[in-house]
């Protein structure tokens, strides 16, 4: 799919999934505010059901999930890690929830500003999916993420 560049904002130029990929905080605010108009109205509904529902890799039986940390002082997103399902979950000062699948909602439906969280977030969802934290998020490589349906659960 052709992905629209946005052309208004701090991201002015950018697609959406690059935006996903480099700043998630403000693609979920935008979708709540419902800032994106025409031909973006429609990629940002593709874009948002799918960055809910990332396909965890090599999980063909079902027996992964990504358990999700929460920072016990702030109540913000710490990281994420994926796991066995059959792992018990993580006892401590930290409380986590799981999902069957990677969410880069999570740290906005924790709190609603939370750029450490996202950022966060990106560092573990990149070493999952793109094989290193560091990994470049291309225009090319976000938008054939985005393009490819096996990539999501739902």
């Amino acid at each position: 799919m052709p992905w629209s560049p946005v052309n208004f904002g701090k991201h002015a130029g950018k697609t959406l999934p690059q935006i996903v990929f480099g700043d998630p905080d403000w693609f979920f605010w935008a979708i709540e505010e419902n800032v994106f108009k025409g031909p973006l109205s429609q990629e940002a509904k593709v874009i948002n059901a799918r960055a809910r529902a990332i396909q965890i890799p090599n999980n063909n039986a079902g027996d992964l999930r990504a358990e999700y940390f929460v920072h016990p002082p702030t109540g913000k997103f710490a990281h994420m890690e994926i796991v066995p399902a059959s792992k018990p979950q993580h006892e401590g000062s930290s409380p986590t929830f799981r999902k069957d699948v990677i969410d880069l909602s999570v740290p906005r439906q924790i709190a609603p500003y939370d750029k450490l969280g996202c950022k966060s977030l990106l560092s573990s969802v990149k070493d999952v999916l793109f094989g290193g934290k560091s990994a470049r998020m291309t225009p090319e490589r976000c938008g054939a993420f985005f393009d490819d349906s096996t990539n999501f659960l739902r």
